[in-house]
């Protein structure tokens, strides 16, 4: 009888090992496709060939693949699966002819990544959504890359709660209503990278924390935006890059040509003080307007706090100043080795509805003590090409690294931006090094040497 017992519960035993190694042994990856001669009664296995989006979608698991071939395909899919960084799901199109197009009564984005983890978006042209071309909410690691929305009727991406996302080299163009890409709802660790973003009728670059809207701290923390060409946008208000409620975020090595509008800009519009934004550092970009178009450079709001303006180059448009400073923490604000041009010699500075030239500036708030006024001698910008020519005063005129940490260790509590500079490489917005001389080059561009 004992010996029987043992060997029931020897059983027993090997039955709980196998069930055990069954939930951790994870499935084999399989990459199923998207086709217009597919059938949505394909059985759901590897290799299987879908018709529509929506029928692939409900297929998704951790690990799978799917490759979206050249067609069109309705929009209005909800994908919604938590896959992890160990088996995380991909859907690839074969080339930028796999379009999305559209969206549905139930669902104004073509494609909603919602409740999900650990999804990448790559190489899929969106078009004509009512909402977003694409739109991210509730959910964390997602990643769009190397994609194309255009045309949609509010924005070409958006999120909302979505923490751990990176969008780069993608394409967002001629949003009707509002911005290229809208990255709101208290989203932390982010990056922004080599996007290009043109001609939406709002923003191209919009972040805000959105304090009004429960379920989170009402603050965009710890983000990267950098190497993004920003151009043709605003034409019903707005910015380049629009920051409100961000907290330790880097903008570096961004182009911003022709906008409409604003150029940089750092503010608050709801909430309190300590959901305001604090520990920025503007450094490296070019935002230039032509004649008679747009408004400063870069501009730092009333509530903003510990924002460094460093290396850049701000070419006005000959209405506004080239810096606007409101900041009410103006012993914060640190402005240094930038090149001006373009607004009249006394209002290259704006600051609580009055202008000033460099010289009064320097007087008020010991800043740009190095910066220049002076044409930055751009090769072509009627053709966008803004690298520099020989005899450009932005030539080694940027602020060395070792300068800029030692702004930062100065102002204090820059030490997620100090430990993320130290990990990112020293380039400019089309990947050279940076110094290519004996310091960097003002602007986002370097020149070779």
């Amino acid at each position: 009888m004992k010996k029987n017992m043992n060997r029931l519960s020897l059983k027993i035993g090997s039955l709980f090992l196998i069930i055990s190694l069954a939930w951790t042994i994870p499935l084999p990856a399989r990459t199923i496709y998207l086709s217009p001669e597919g059938n949505d009664s394909s059985a759901v296995k590897p290799g299987a060939v879908f018709r529509t989006l929506q029928r692939a979608a409900e297929c998704l698991i951790p690990g799978d693949t799917l490759i979206v071939r050249k067609g069109i395909y309705a929009g209005g899919v909800l994908i919604k699966v938590k896959a992890t960084a160990e088996v995380p799901v991909l859907v690839q199109g074969e080339s930028l002819e796999a379009v999305i197009e559209g969206s549905a009564s139930g669902m104004p984005d073509a494609i909603r990544i919602q409740d999900a983890a650990y999804v990448t978006i790559d190489r899929l042209s969106v078009r004509k959504a009512a909402r977003a071309g694409c739109g991210v909410r509730f959910s964390n690691h997602i990643t769009i890359t190397n994609s194309r929305f255009g045309d949609n009727g509010v924005w070409g991406i958006f999120t909302s709660f979505a923490d751990d996302i990176r969008f780069e080299g993608n394409e967002c163009f001629g949003s009707k209503k509002e911005h290229g890409i809208y990255h709101s709802n208290s989203g932390d660790r982010f990056i922004i990278r080599g996007n290009l973003v043109h001609d939406n009728n709002g923003n191209g670059i919009h972040m805000n924390g959105d304090p009004e809207i429960p379920g989170g701290d009402g603050i965009l923390n710890w983000g990267l935006v950098e190497k993004n060409v920003i151009y043709g946008n605003g034409a019903a208000g707005g910015a380049s890059i629009n920051m409100t409620h961000v907290h330790d975020l880097i903008v570096r090595n961004n182009l911003c040509y022709n906008n409409l509008a604003g150029g940089i800009t750092v503010y608050q519009d709801t909430g309190t003080f300590e959901q305001g934004s604090k520990r920025v550092l503007i450094m490296g970009n070019t935002v230039f307007y032509q004649p008679g178009k747009g408004r400063s450079g870069v501009n730092v709001q009333t509530t903003s706090e510990k924002v460094v303006i460093a290396g850049n180059i701000f070419v006005s448009g000959g209405q506004r100043g080239n810096i606007q400073v409101n900041s009410d923490h103006l012993e914060s604000v640190v402005t240094d080795r930038n090149i001006l041009w373009g607004a009249p010699p006394d209002s290259v500075i704006e600051r609580k509805d009055s202008t000033m030239s460099l010289a009064t500036w320097r007087k008020l708030s010991g800043n740009d003590i190095h910066t220049v006024v002076a044409d930055p001698l751009f090769t072509d910008p009627s053709t966008g090409n803004f690298g520099l020519r020989e005899l450009s005063p932005a030539v080694d005129a940027g602020m060395p690294l070792d300068s800029v940490r030692a702004v930062l260790v100065r102002l204090g509590g820059f030490d997620w931006i100090m430990a993320r500079l130290d990990s990112l490489p020293q380039e400019d917005n089309r990947g050279n090094p940076r110094p290519a001389g004996k310091a960097p080059d003002a602007g986002a561009l370097e020149r070779a040497r």
